[in-house]
């Protein structure tokens, strides 16, 4: 059986489970075992068997057993487990995946037991310590490094062992217990512990460890807890179907939930989980849009700038206000301000940045990945000696900047000369100096984003290994649950209230994620009083999907809440339009223009209105109003034109189609030019339009012939033989051939 075969095997019998098909589901799971040769394994299938038989004779033959539904809850979960397995035995015999890769040579790669290894992980912190003194006091350089590289051999074999095992047994839930709960072991140590178990089991489903996730979710250590509760909730969506079967974990989350404090974090996280589906757009926004832009500006900054290098100033301080004015003019003020309100909000505006510095051998270890930043990092100890403390102190109190990120920004300036690295490195310090003098001016919102900054930090850890490491289609991506929380079935358990939602609702659709802002609205209607506010949101959520259906029938509702809301007018007018009802368009558009006289997009409308409902001189009375008000607007001299030539006004429409062609052309001024021609007569200067408009439409005949065609009524009306068309059109093919 391929890997492929095996995976997608264990999913349909996970579908069957979901499905309460358990007779089909267990008859596949014997098939499923029988290759694997474990007699143990095709035993409990067959156990699973005549226990559900049993438990359907009975009920069939009238015998009341009060424990029937437990029993049959828990045949699905053991057939669960079995599945999970028979999965997991297949793939590390058969796939040459980096994770099964790792699972096979694991028990070839470290001697410690797991209570010697406690026993180091505890020794660890003291051990950097006294080899400082060491450095110090008996001149002994390296000592530091020799014990940092010793303290991460464990921390990686600690990492390693939590997640590439399945079925922790007592040593392995010892193991990660005693790191967790120790007073000894560096907080560190405990994250990556918590980062092992997250990855086992986004990989291998085991309700025991389940179970241990979710009570660290309670850690007193903010970090341990966060990194808990960020793990946590993509693997409840990973195994959503099958949760509801086991009862422990619900009680367990039920209880976690209960906690306002817990389920302020958790509301916060579902929203940093959504923020990181804008992560490739800013990258795009700070590739194609400002980096760009600035490099257009930097000569004439550079001049103005050496220009006025030359002149003396009374303060040497002042900023010349012409720079800030290039900028401006530019366009790129407003960007950078944009890009700072991102920041400021949390989302990853570094992504695009840092992703070409995830190179180094030091991310070639999944478990660097997941490692919070330490100055004590064998790979950059160096940086953070003595002669350069002000470096450790910017790092840390940055804010914006992930683990990840923070080891390969350290990793780059290892490879710079030192004079160089000096100035990257005070660069990086007045920075993170500004950020801290922010945080300091409101001491207590600075304590309260403590969580919210650890939160969004390791979530954007995660990020980068699932988008950057070379391995990453090797591992199940929590990313793709990002905006999928609020239809899960733990969702219901949290019990957030109306304004909650709401809140969840309102930053999805200012994201545009309109989707699911619907979803939740949609869930707010049917429990709160119904505002002309929220209507007005779901019926601009219809339309954002294309049900425009949906949406006019949300906006007449805001409507009758509130009858003269321009917004809501315009909007109504709108779909109307979309759903090609002119004439209620129409009259909507005519209201609007009550309410904004002067507005030349409605004004515009109208006439479009007019157009579709064949009132050409209507029409045209609206655009004429448009163009004396707007008197170089190209877009309304196309729509005068083309009026202009249904309605026979055909000298008009050549006027002002050459006006277009002045201004900018397009192929359609062509085209229709050729349309006026072929009235006239004249198919010499037709075919010259017509191949104009063809190499405007970058020589694609196919695409040529289907916007011909779409005027190919409207040229019959006008008096145009069929036969003259097709003539025509075999010449122009010829011709352009």
């Amino acid at each position: 059986m391929t890997p492929s075969e095996i995976k997608s095997t264990y999913l349909l019998i996970c579908q069957l489970l979901e499905n309460k098909q358990l007779k089909e589901a267990l008859q596949k799971l014997q098939t499923y075992a029988a290759p694997l040769l474990i007699w143990e394994k095709t035993e409990d299938v067959h156990q699973l068997e005549a226990n559900y038989r049993t438990m359907l004779n009975y009920s069939f033959e009238g015998i009341k057993d009060p424990e029937q539904d437990k029993l049959y809850n828990s045949l699905i979960t053991k057939a669960y487990k079995i599945a999970e397995e028979i999965k997991e035995e297949f793939l590390v015999r058969n796939s040459n995946d980096f994770v099964f890769s790792q699972k096979r040579y694991l028990p070839y790669t470290y001697k410690n037991t797991s209570s010697d290894l406690i026993n180091e992980l505890e020794s660890a912190p003291a051990n950097i310590n006294l080899s400082v003194l060491v450095e110090e006091s008996l001149n002994s350089p390296g000592k530091r490094k020799e014990y940092a590289i010793h303290n991460e051999i464990l921390s990686n074999q600690l990492f390693k062992t939590l997640w590439l095992k399945s079925n922790y047994s007592f040593e392995e839930t010892n193991l990660i217990e005693k790191t967790v709960n120790s007073t000894v072991v560096s907080s560190n140590d405990k994250c990556l512990a918590i980062s092992a178990l997250t990855l086992s089991l986004m990989r291998f489903f085991n309700e025991n460890e389940l179970l241990l996730l979710i009570e660290y979710c309670t850690h007193n250590d903010d970090s341990v807890a966060q990194r808990a509760l960020v793990g946590l909730l993509p693997i409840l969506a990973h195994y959503d179907k099958r949760l509801s079967h086991f009862p422990a974990i619900k009680n367990r989350l039920v209880m976690l939930f209960d906690n306002n404090t817990i389920k302020k974090h958790v509301k916060l996280i579902l929203l940093q989980y959504a923020r990181t589906n804008e992560t490739e757009k800013i990258s795009k926004k700070l590739k194609e849009e400002i980096l760009p832009e600035m490099i257009k500006v930097a000569p004439k900054l550079k001049d103005k700038i050496d220009l006025d290098s030359l002149m003396k100033n009374d303060d040497p301080d002042e900023k010349n206000p012409e720079w800030q004015e290039i900028l401006e003019n530019s366009g790129i003020a407003d960007k950078l301000k944009e890009f700072s309100d991102l920041q400021l909000e949390g989302s990853d505006v570094y992504m695009s940045t840092f992703a070409m510095l995830k190179n180094y051998p030091f991310f070639n270890e999944v478990f660097n990945w997941f490692k919070p930043f330490d100055s004590t990092q064998s790979d950059i100890y160096e940086l953070f000696e003595k002669e350069n403390p002000s470096l450790l102190t910017a790092m840390l109190n940055n804010g914006y900047m992930c683990n990840s990120d923070r080891y390969s920004f350290c990793l780059s300036l290892m490879q710079m000369p030192i004079a160089q690295r000096e100035t990257m490195s005070r660069a990086f310090k007045m920075e993170a100096d500004q950020m801290k003098e922010i945080q300091q001016d409101n001491e207590i919102l600075a304590k309260t984003k403590r969580t919210e900054i650890i939160s969004n930090a390791y979530i954007q850890d995660l990020y980068r290994f699932y988008n950057l490491f070379p391995s990453k289609n090797d591992f199940e991506k929590p990313f793709q649950y990002s905006l999928q929380f609020h239809n899960c079935w733990f969702f219901t358990l949290i019990h957030f209230n109306n304004e909650e939602i709401t809140q969840i609702a309102e930053y999805f659709f200012s994201k545009d994620f309109y989707g699911e802002a619907l979803e939740l609205f949609l869930a707010i209607e049917k429990q709160t009083e119904k505002t002309h506010d929220l209507y007005q949101k779901i019926g601009y959520c219809y339309q954002k999907t294309s049900d425009y259906k949906l949406a006019l029938s949300n906006y007449l509702q805001a409507e009758i809440i509130s009858p003269n809301h321009k917004w809501t007018i315009r909007k109504i007018a709108y779909v109307y339009k979309m759903l090609k009802d002119y004439k209620n368009a129409l009259t909507y558009y005519l209201k609007a223009e009550e309410m904004q006289p002067d507005n030349q997009s409605i004004q515009t409308q109208i006439g479009n209105c007019y157009l579709n409902l064949l009132q050409y001189e209507e029409a045209l009375a609206y655009y004429f109003k448009v163009e004396y008000t707007s008197p170089n607007n190209v877009k309304i001299w196309r729509a005068i034109a083309w009026t202009s030539f249904l309605s026979n006004k055909i000298e008009q429409a050549k006027k002002f189609l050459n006006k277009a062609i002045q201004s900018k052309e397009e192929w359609t001024d062509y085209l229709h030019l050729g349309h006026i021609a072929f009235i006239q007569k004249n198919k010499k200067e037709a075919i010259s339009n017509y191949q104009k408009a063809f190499v405007l439409t970058e020589n694609d005949l196919t695409t040529f012939i289907e916007l011909f065609n779409q005027d190919y009524p409207y040229l019959i009306e006008k008096g145009i033989d069929a036969m003259d068309i097709s003539i025509l059109m075999d010449y122009l093919r010829y011709s352009v051939e």
